[in-house]
């Protein structure tokens, strides 16, 4: 079911945030800014040393001075050292440890749980920046998040193509100064209206039907009028005119360039399971579940009514 993909989703987000990231032997660590570095020279404790890669990028040792480091792997580095070593020791043999990796500050903007700015292991991905930030809002968009970096122009990452298909070519990886914006998307969403239990917005994640919409509104009130259901459909061509009947009350509905009524029966989905009744909601529907008018509490209001009125007219 979508719904069960989008928790999938949630815990892998949950899951990414709390495993550490691990350079492997296909990864090529670079060497940056505040990375904490072990220079061994066998056989010379006097010069090895325990440095920090300063925000210049270079790194101070005895008898060679300043060594650039940042941008380079450790091996690199190590060859490095190896040859201006030997100006002044024999056969130097030169180890570089990392013991301390650098972090990436990048900012998570926008319509996540916790915004702000993270900082994150090198190699963070767009999926550790959001499980940083501990995922989406309920108003979040899927397919407007931009990333910006820097002057060059935002890069649009499709987060529904990402989180729910599973497209991992898209999980981007993320550089010092990142920042991740998750826009507001008011068309993410749909509407439950009417006789259910909690009116109001409904998250669209993946596919979702109007059975599923009312039940995630709380499902429907005793006065629910299930057959008669419909949604409101925006972004198409109308009918030139329809007539809609609401138990007694008629409504004639004259033609409305780009609006749609579909009626939907939930009663026939619910009891007899006909699921081809149960439409598919889109972006931005508004699904309205009206009122029975001979409801029993409908009913009992009414000859309250009557019998208040009959003790007036006495």
């Amino acid at each position: 079911m979508p719904l069960r993909m989008t928790a999938g989703v949630l815990i892998v987000i949950v899951l990414l945030s709390a495993a550490p990231i691990r350079v492997t032997a296909q990864q090529r660590y670079i060497l940056g800014v505040e990375d904490v570095l072990e220079v061994v020279v066998f056989g010379n404790a006097e010069v090895s040393r325990t440095v920090t890669i300063r925000p210049d990028g270079m790194v101070s040792l005895p008898l060679i001075g300043e060594v650039a480091a940042a941008g380079l792997t450790p091996e690199q580095l190590r060859q490095q050292l190896s040859r201006l070593f030997a100006a002044f020791l024999r056969n130097p043999q030169v180890t570089v440890i990392v013991r301390e990796l650098h972090k990436l500050r990048v900012s998570v903007l926008g319509l996540v749980t916790r915004p702000g700015v993270y900082e994150l292991m090198q190699g963070a991905t767009v999926l550790d920046a959001l499980a940083a930030a501990q995922g989406l809002a309920v108003d979040a968009g899927l397919g407007e998040a931009r990333l910006m970096r820097g002057g060059d122009p935002p890069v649009v990452i499709d987060l529904e193509r990402l989180l729910l298909r599973g497209e991992l070519a898209l999980n981007l990886p993320l550089l010092p100064g990142d920042a991740l914006v998750i826009p507001e998307d008011p068309t993410g969403r749909v509407y439950v209206l009417g006789e259910v239990l909690r009116p109001g917005i409904v998250p669209l994640r993946g596919s979702l039907t109007a059975l599923q919409a009312m039940t995630l509104a709380g499902g429907p009130t005793r006065r629910a009028l299930l057959n008669r259901a419909h949604i409101i459909r925006r972004g198409r061509q109308a009918p030139a005119a329809a007539t809609v009947t609401l138990a007694t009350v008629t409504v004639a509905k004259q033609s409305i360039a780009g609006v749609q009524l579909l009626p939907v029966d939930l009663l026939k989905v619910i009891r007899e399971g006909d699921v081809a009744r149960d439409l598919a909601l889109q972006r931005g529907d508004v699904l309205y579940i009206p009122e029975n008018p001979i409801a029993l509490e409908n009913i009992g209001l009414l000859i309250g009514i009557a019998a208040n009125v009959s003790y007036l007219l006495r």
